[in-house]
């Protein structure tokens, strides 16, 4: 965008000197394309200087936003427990969030959930409260209103790492996890992976097939010091389910510059990002295939400049056997089911598709 203001700028510079030349007295002529040459050249280095200063890759946010979001001294008053598994809700997304609510008091019962409500309807959200009713469970109400509008954008999903800084003033420990997440694992299973979480330096991920600079725009790693290069055998984490605790490592190396980049506009979507359009069968494959996966990839990035191994901070292999995903569509079509005491007793009904 700053480089098409830059052209349009030029031309309508060079049509203007045109316009004055052939319009001017002749006698004034050759004084009028001089000063046009020297305004012009003037006017196209404060240009440059601009679009220079412009395109400075740092990450330098308004102090305002780090203090509410604890950095600068705790926000949350409260006693900190040392475990909780922590997930968002959206407009819309109510029945999601509410059967992942019954499935995480049936697998763990004794675990505490934590929902970020960042703006559900009046009606949807008297319905997870109605569902959401325990001392195991409580509903955050969390006012994004204080932060830059684009961070409500889900295509970039920037409001995850404030969600999970606010929860780690809250509790030493979490499981973040997205509301379309269903675990089958047991409460065993849970304790082995907070454990692993602890030994692996406070973050714990399941990796992907695809490598970060497959689906990091080039721009970003800019913000970060660093290039794609540096990444091409990295394999990317997603943040369906992560595990993260409070450290000081966490805090300072990981949380602050991932936020201070979900904060900068041009670092959390640098110019021609997209989330659609992926190219996968690109040669090398470790190429960038047109997708830009926005605060995945900087979570990513920080986490490789931090501990330069991924299996530092991740598990590969196929978490089919820990929790699998169930859709809106279908989270949907299982609440109306039980809601009609529906003769379809099995409470998730589509996992076989």
């Amino acid at each position: 965008m700053r480089t098409k203001n830059f052209i349009i700028i030029l031309c309508c510079v060079v049509l203007t000197s045109f316009i004055f030349i052939i319009l001017g007295p002749a006698g004034q002529q050759n004084d009028s394309i001089k000063n046009i040459v020297t305004q012009t050249h003037q006017q196209l280095r404060e240009l440059q200087e601009n679009l220079r200063a412009s395109d400075e890759k740092t990450l330098e946010v308004d102090e305002k936003y780090l203090a509410h979001l604890g950095f600068i001294q705790p926000t949350f008053n409260g006693t900190k427990s040392n475990f909780s598994i922590v997930t968002y809700v959206q407009d819309g997304q109510a029945p999601s969030v509410i059967l992942l609510s019954q499935n995480i008091a049936a697998k763990f019962p004794n675990e505490y959930l934590l929902i970020y409500d960042l703006g559900l309807s009046e009606d949807d959200s008297h319905a997870l409260n109605s569902y959401c009713n325990s001392s195991k469970c409580s509903v955050i109400i969390y006012d994004l209103s204080v932060y830059p509008s684009y961070l409500m954008d889900q295509r970039m999903h920037a409001y995850r790492p404030l969600v999970i800084k606010d929860a780690l003033q809250r509790s030493k420990q979490i499981l973040f996890t997205e509301n379309y997440i269903r675990y089958r694992g047991t409460s065993r299973d849970l304790h082995d992976l907070k454990l692993k979480s602890l030994q692996n330096g406070g973050i714990l991920g399941w990796t992907t097939p695809l490598a970060v600079s497959t689906l990091t725009h080039p721009k970003m790693f800019g913000y970060f010091q660093t290039n794609a290069e540096n990444f091409q055998f990295s394999r990317m984490i997603n943040l369906d389910a992560i595990f993260i605790t409070d450290t000081p490592i966490v805090n300072e190396k990981i949380l602050l510059p991932w936020i201070k980049c979900c904060l900068t506009m041009e670092c959390i979507d640098p110019i021609g990002a997209q989330s659609g359009g992926c190219k996968y069968n690109k040669k090398p494959q470790f190429r960038y295939s047109g997708c830009h996966a926005y605060d995945t990839s900087a979570l990513n990035i920080v986490l490789g400049l931090t501990w330069h191994d991924e299996t530092k901070y991740s598990l590969s292999g196929d978490t089919n056997t820990i929790f699998y995903q169930e859709t809106l569509e279908q989270a949907t079509k299982i609440l109306e089911n039980k809601r009609r005491n529906s003769s379809d007793t099995s409470e998730h009904p589509f996992t076989d598709e």
